[in-house]
């Protein structure tokens, strides 16, 4: 069976099993997220950092959003020694979400209040057990939902996640972040300190979410705290539904548009450069250094018609995680900006 639909169809059901599968491997970076990555058992890993099981504070620490084979991981990994380049099956245990909002953690706040409730209305009694809420640390949220049809990798589960969250964010009227659902895009643990900040990632539970305002929130963010993983006790028809719509606009997509063939409209669809993904998903950068790779994969963007504030949230959080100050930062993105739209205003 190639497909969740299939499994479906099959009647497969969970038989009441609804933990997410133990063995299925992922990546694990113990540091700021440009370190090494370390293959590891993703969610035996997730769940010590949530619940604070002799895990280390003290330190920055990432996983990946999605889970993979073990064998088909390490292989690859063995085959190059990297995770790069990675695109055979997922899983996504999860669904994240990522709500930034720059210098206004309040409007953060608020979306992630209108996010969750509107998850809580659509999918009833499996959003109000399987949801997770956390303050990022920084400027923003993360929400997560258990995704029982992403239990079960195909190599096509990323986009149908992406799709999936996407839509279910637009359907809230929530504005999110769409870059971080890659085959291999890392993810802050809870519990985990932001290092601008000190603050850690900290799960907020319901009362938390909805009666404390960002400042007191912040104060929360102090220290960690351990708490159980959101969990679900059964499937949920209208996500499995939800799930299948997306899995066959994906499945249609790609039979339209092979990878490798041209789309029908191909400046609808600009390819974005390996060092731009490669910037934005590992934090590497080329010779002469971190702020010339910034600059340029800003105005390889801007070029492409990526409006400014796309670039800003697709590259600044990188930037800076890899050692640039605020002040580099800005300087290189406003001349990338304004040299790639020069650029694509005189094609």
């Amino acid at each position: 069976m190639n497909t969740y639909a299939e499994l479906r169809s099959a009647d497969f059901a969970f038989g009441g099993n609804c933990e997410p599968p133990a063995q299925l491997a992922g990546a694990f970076v113990d540091g700021p997220p440009n370190g090494k990555r370390q293959l590891v058992t993703a969610e035996p890993l997730f769940r010590a950092y949530h619940e604070l099981d002799d895990v280390d504070t003290e330190r920055e620490a990432f996983n990946t959003v999605y889970q993979y084979p073990p064998v088909e991981y390490t292989a690859h990994v063995r085959a190059i020694g990297s995770p790069r380049g990675y695109a055979g099956r997922a899983a996504c245990v999860r669904l994240v979400w990522d709500i930034d909002r720059a210098n206004d953690l309040d409007a953060a706040l608020a979306d992630a209040r209108k996010l969750v409730t509107y998850l809580r209305g659509w999918y009833g009694s499996h959003a109000e057990r399987g949801t997770g809420a956390y303050f990022s640390g920084a400027k923003g949220f993360h929400v997560t939902l258990v995704a029982l049809p992403g239990f079960h990798p195909f190599a096509h589960v990323p986009a149908v996640a992406r799709l999936l969250a996407l839509t279910l964010a637009r359907a809230a009227g929530v504005a999110v972040d769409s870059a971080v659902y890659d085959h291999q895009r890392l993810f802050r643990l809870p519990n985990t300190p932001h290092p601008r900040t000190g603050l850690y990632k900290r799960f907020l539970d319901h009362d938390e979410l909805f009666a404390l305002d960002a400042a007191r929130v912040r104060e929360l963010a102090r220290h960690p705290a351990g708490f159980a993983v959101p969990s679900v006790n059964e499937d949920c028809e209208k996500l499995a539904h939800d799930w299948i719509a997306a899995e066959e606009g994906v499945l249609k997509r790609d039979a339209e548009f092979p990878s490798g063939t041209a789309r029908r409209d191909p400046a609808a669809f600009p390819a974005v450069s390996k060092f731009v993904r490669d910037f934005i998903g590992f934090g590497d950068f080329q010779e002469p250094g971190r702020a010339v790779t910034l600059f340029r994969a800003a105005a390889v963007l801007a070029e492409q018609g990526t409006p400014p504030h796309v670039v800003r949230g697709l590259l600044e959080e990188p930037a800076l995680k890899m050692g640039l100050d605020a002040h580099e930062t800005e300087k290189q993105l406003v001349a990338g900006i304004n040299h790639g739209a020069r650029k694509g205003a005189a094609r």
